[in-house]
């Protein structure tokens, strides 16, 4: 078979990479980054290459290129192959094994990384690129085997994946010490009408939700501030400007004496499913991620471990 496919001339490993290159440049003239010798060398190859499978692999469109579908499967699998190939180039050579991770800043700060110890214990042959990527970033990326792991809420999930549940990310008000003799005798609600805020700004899930629940309650919410992350928002709580509204877990990196926790019901439907997602073809590819997915799992869920849940590939971790 590999005799057979390799009896014509047009198809190499250098012909492979030029097309990826152009692919992600989304241009011949791109990926040449002015060098007219390149330029008219990718060119060629992307003709050699498209003789050689006897299909259009990508069509111009304005001052770049789309892939075609046949040019759509022939990058997934050139990608595929080349990272297989890097890791077994790694390995070889005792090199430490890249491992890519998607997620909110949040998520980075107060889930991962206070876990980064336990995973390294448990690869230590690994290296680790932790990415700030929004839910949709994530997923396109995942699907395109760009990188190899991600954390997004569960209703963003793409058929395509694999994902393992965590548990639900909720929420809570943080004070900071300087607003605390004031509120000591209100109820949760009124204290959201009493301090100045520091919440997330824009209008995602999380803002209408809020103001939904205002709306419900019929509280004025104090906002004073307007932050573009969490960890911003924890910011501003942490140096006493404001209280705050964010994620539970954001208590283990808030200072215990100056900033108090006040957990309320009222902010059940902030709560938010989160998944760790990966793509199944790229762990089939690359043998050594499916190890790292139950280092992962160990470390990062936070569900009932007496009945734990299932993977979405049905491999129960």
């Amino acid at each position: 078979m590999i005799a057979e496919l390799l009896s014509e001339s047009g198809l190499s490993l250098e012909r492979l990479q030029s097309f990826s290159r152009v692919a992600e440049a989304g241009g011949v003239t791109r990926a040449a980054k002015g060098d007219a010798t390149k330029q008219s060398l990718y060119s060629r190859q992307i003709k050699e290459l498209e003789e050689f499978f006897g299909a259009e692999l990508m069509r111009r469109k304005g001052r770049g290129i789309v892939l075609t579908t046949a040019g759509e499967r022939l990058h997934a699998i050139a990608r595929e192959h080349f990272a297989a190939m890097i890791d077994f180039k790694l390995e070889c050579q005792g090199q430490p094994l890249e491992i890519a991770i998607g997620a909110g800043d949040s998520l980075i700060q107060w889930l991962i990384l206070p876990q980064m110890a336990a995973i390294e214990k448990k690869l230590p042959e690994a290296r680790f690129k932790l990415l700030n990527l929004t839910n949709a970033e994530i997923i396109r990326r995942i699907s395109e085997g760009v990188i190899d792991f991600g954390i997004v809420r569960q209703g963003e999930l793409s058929k395509s994946l694999g994902s393992f549940p965590l548990g639900k990310m909720g929420f809570s008000l943080f004070v900071p010490r300087e607003m605390q003799p004031a509120i000591r005798a209100l109820e949760p609600g009124r204290i959201l009408e009493k301090v100045p805020l520091a919440i997330l700004e824009g209008d995602g899930d999380f803002r209408r939700e809020l103001t939904a629940i205002a709306r419900r309650n019929k509280l004025r919410l104090k906002i004073k501030i307007e932050c573009s992350s969490f960890t911003l928002v924890a910011r501003s709580v942490a140096t006493g400007r404001a209280a705050g509204i964010l994620p539970s877990m954001a208590a283990n990196e808030m200072p215990g004496l100056t900033v108090s926790e006040v957990p309320t019901k009222m902010f059940q439907g902030l709560e938010r499913e989160i998944c760790l997602v990966w793509n199944p073809r790229q762990l089939h590819i690359r043998s050594a991620l499916d190890r790292a997915r139950g280092v992962f799992v160990e470390a990062l869920r936070r569900s009932n471990e007496t009945n734990p849940p299932r993977a979405k590939d049905g491999k129960a971790k």
